[in-house]
């Protein structure tokens, strides 16, 4: 499991797409993930620190795990199935009592729900908990930019301001295929 953050939320100009793009901690690979319109609108509000005067569905979820006394630990995005991503919320219950079951151990304590990555990520954002993704995702499909690990938040925003989708999306296409040439 990888430690991932938000590098950069774009458009896929060419498919009208929003696209978010994860770091992954210690590499210089990204992790590309199309999401919806309105998942993306709330991710970038959150990412601005903006709030609404009535609440918003992922102020809702939040509002009602801390009404119920839980805590969202993290967000992990952990496997791909006909090109879809999925992932998992880790939710602390808060009103379990250590030891209470058995005997020191806290497991009951968690809870995972199945959730899609883009609600995940607007979460995690939200609530300032940390977002992992699977050393399976960073293996099969993140990207190696290789950039220098020195490149300015500036400079990056202007190479993803150029970056072209079409080929972000042929490199992942392409990768695959070349492990299997190398392979033979």
């Amino acid at each position: 499991m990888r430690r991932a953050w938000i590098k950069a939320l774009v458009l896929d100009k060419v498919h009208n797409s929003p696209v978010v793009i994860l770091g992954v901690e210690g590499t210089n690979k990204v992790v590309p993930i199309w999401i919806g319109a309105c998942e993306a609108n709330a991710l970038a509000i959150s990412l601005e620190g903006l709030g609404f005067p009535r609440p918003l569905t992922h102020d809702l979820i939040v509002n009602i795990l801390e009404a119920l006394d839980a805590r969202l630990e993290k967000a992990i995005i952990h496997s791909v199935k006909d090109n879809v991503y999925h992932a998992t919320l880790v939710i602390r219950d808060l009103t379990y009592v250590e030891g209470e079951e058995d005997e020191g151990s806290d497991e009951h304590a968690l809870i995972e729900i199945d959730a899609r990555p883009s609600d995940s990520i607007v979460l995690a954002v939200k609530k300032g908990i940390p977002i992992y993704v699977s050393n399976e995702i960073v293996d099969e499909h993140a990207i190696d930019l290789q950039i220098p690990e020195e490149t300015s938040d500036e400079e990056f925003k202007k190479f993803i301001e150029n970056l072209d989708i079409d080929k972000f999306r042929q490199m992942l296409r392409d990768e695959p295929k070349e492990e299997q040439e190398d392979e033979e």
